[in-house]
């Protein structure tokens, strides 16, 4: 074990303070300075259901413990976590399993009319709305943050930079010494069913995944979902894996080791899959796995329309769009490149089932993937 104690910085706060966003934010702001830094979103690692509510804590503790190691190896100096938190006793959950962790926990408000606010701009499950004012409201009643910042009036980078400034958050001292060995998933008995949702840029991977996720615990099947951009983000790369993917790979089992024991009996994975060798990595640490990789695919038209939508803001509010907010002419060499790799994905017969999605709905293109996928488990 190292003697050197990676720093951990712990947003949270209610629904619409801007824990992700600020996290997400301050990960950007030292990854740009060269202080290689992890994002971890706290909601991604515990994705498993059903669960009850009282080991949701318990189930995201265990995956971030497992993923520690791998993300020393990978030379982080400074893990950001962002996600909900409203006792002591919850945060011991992890500073269990994370003794070498310098963990500071800041817990982000905001005045309740410009919270309703953020809320409703954000135009997702406004009937969450009284729940959310109802837990800002209660954490205004606790003490165990270390740091608390308001958020109110501030653009997500002031308030990134407040953060820091309150934390002390500027340089991690803690250098990537290499420590720590893999943690292994653990044996299984029998090949789990693993659904790796793929495709080019806009071509709704992750839509569609989290779809296929939901359909199959309506269905009272116990399931997972990783979004490997969410499970694997560090910046800068390291030069033996620019891409992320060992990363990605080690962290993604990991993290099926700690839903396997929570009682899941698949995994949806979305995220990108652009050669068999890729998905040769991802399959060696995931051994138990019966892995079938669905390749989503859309024309240039719908793939240029679909990345002007998520420019604007449109699609799944995830951590770390890097298409939001881009200007006209960024967004069309985006569509155009995701039209070439489509094409050669094509090209290169990828994947076990090629999915179109032209046309087609999230929810359209989840049943078809659902009714042709042939380790469903429902069919095992």
């Amino acid at each position: 074990m190292s003697d050197h104690r990676l720093p951990l910085l712990w947003l949270c706060g209610p629904s619409g303070a801007g824990k992700s966003s600020a996290g997400w934010e301050i990960f950007a702001q030292l990854s740009r300075s060269g202080v290689r830094t992890a994002f971890v979103d706290g909601d991604q690692i515990g994705l498993c259901m059903p669960l009850p509510e009282d080991r949701a804590h318990r189930l995201r503790a265990r995956n971030l413990a497992a993923m520690w190691p791998n993300l020393r190896l990978a030379g982080a100096r400074c893990v950001v976590l962002s996600g909900f938190v409203h006792a002591s006793e919850e945060v011991g959950e992890y500073t269990r399993l994370l003794p070498d962790a310098a963990l500071t926990v800041c817990r982000l408000r905001v005045d309740p009319g410009e919270l309703k606010d953020r809320f409703l701009g954000r135009g997702w499950r406004p009937d969450l709305l009284a729940e959310a004012v109802a837990d800002a409201e209660a954490l205004e009643r606790t003490d165990f943050a270390d740091v608390c910042v308001d958020t109110g009036g501030l653009t997500v980078a002031e308030a990134a930079t407040l953060v820091r400034a309150r934390t002390g958050l500027t340089e991690p001292a803690c250098p990537p010494d290499g420590s720590g060995a893999l943690v292994p998933s653990g044996p299984v008995l029998d090949p789990a069913p693993v659904l790796w949702v793929s495709g080019a840029t806009a071509t709704g991977k992750s839509t569609a995944g989290y779809e296929v996720f939901s359909r199959l615990v309506r269905s009272g099947v116990p399931a997972a979902y990783a979004d490997l951009k969410q499970i694997g983000a560090l910046r800068p790369g390291t030069g033996d894996d620019p891409a992320g993917h060992l990363l990605k790979a080690r962290n993604l089992a990991a993290v099926w080791s700690g839903h396997l024991a929570a009682g899941a009996r698949c995994l949806v994975v979305s995220g990108d899959a652009d050669r068999d060798e890729t998905v040769r990595r991802y399959a060696e640490l995931l051994p138990a796995a019966a892995l079938t990789v669905a390749r989503l695919h859309a024309s240039p038209a719908t793939l240029a329309e679909r990345v002007a939508r998520r420019g604007g803001g449109g699609g799944p509010a995830l951590p770390g769009d890097e298409l939001k907010g881009l200007g006209p002419a960024a967004l069309r060499q985006v569509a155009e490149r995701a039209a070439a790799d489509a094409a050669a994905l094509d090209r290169e017969g990828a994947g076990d089932m090629r999915v179109d999605t032209d046309g087609r709905s999230a929810e359209e293109v989840a049943e078809h993937i659902l009714t042709t996928w042939p380790d469903h488990p429902e069919r095992a």
